[in-house]
């Protein structure tokens, strides 16, 4: 997970920037390293983690953050209770119901304008990552994928889920803490190529949407 740290540290980035509440509440959804949430904690936020892997919500539990073992599509936070939602190299991981279930929880939980920030891969080709069990012979994912993305199948998922995106767009998320000129250059040449949404590496969908109550069905 170490590899993520980048993309964690701009997600954390973005949520400081519109903040507009001295002790927001936080939920971050996949917990991962547990980067995000310490960076939180340091803030002085509310930070809360749910992930279903009960190690990696030991692990925080013990660096005092209130980690919660559990899935997606049932939050056990109160409706109407967080300012914001991380849920980052998560959605793709999902079935279509449980996809439609998971954004109906972020919004049920998010307040009126509180935020949903996050990634998913942008455009894979879920084929090419498709590996062959050599014991049973079952095809499956290498990572557990089972959704791919583009602009266009999120706005109609958020629009669905009362989510009103404020920014949506593919991104490479680069390391400029490496120590060398050349690795430098390396990170910046894959933001344009991610912008253009180039299979030769692995880019990302940003989006970050608020919850407005008035867009749901009914």
């Amino acid at each position: 997970f170490d590899d993520a740290v980048p993309r964690l540290r701009f997600l954390f980035r973005r949520a400081r920037r519109g903040m507009t509440v001295p002790n927001p509440r936080i939920l971050n959804i996949g917990i991962g390293n547990g980067w995000l949430e310490r960076r939180c904690l340091e803030a002085g936020w509310r930070v809360e983690a749910l992930d279903p892997n009960e190690r990696a919500v030991e692990t925080l539990r013990q660096a005092g953050v209130a980690a919660r073992t559990g899935r997606i599509t049932a939050l056990p936070q109160e409706p109407k209770s967080l300012d914001v939602v991380f849920c980052s190299e998560v959605l793709e991981h999902l079935d279509d119901d449980e996809l439609e279930k998971g954004l109906a929880e972020i919004g049920r939980t998010l307040k009126p304008g509180g935020r949903l920030i996050g990634t998913v891969p942008y455009r894979e080709d879920l084929s090419a990552g498709m590996v062959v069990c050599p014991e049973c012979g079952i095809r499956f994912h290498r990572w557990g994928h089972r959704q791919s993305f583009d602009r266009g199948k999120i706005e109609q998922l958020f629009d669905d889920a009362g989510l009103v995106i404020c920014r949506l767009g593919p991104r490479a998320f680069a390391d400029y803490a490496v120590p060398s000129l050349p690795a430098i250059t390396k990170h910046l040449l894959r933001m344009p190529l991610a912008r253009l949404g180039s299979q030769l590496i692995y880019a990302n969908l940003y989006f970050e949407a608020t919850h407005q109550p008035s867009k749901l069905p009914g």
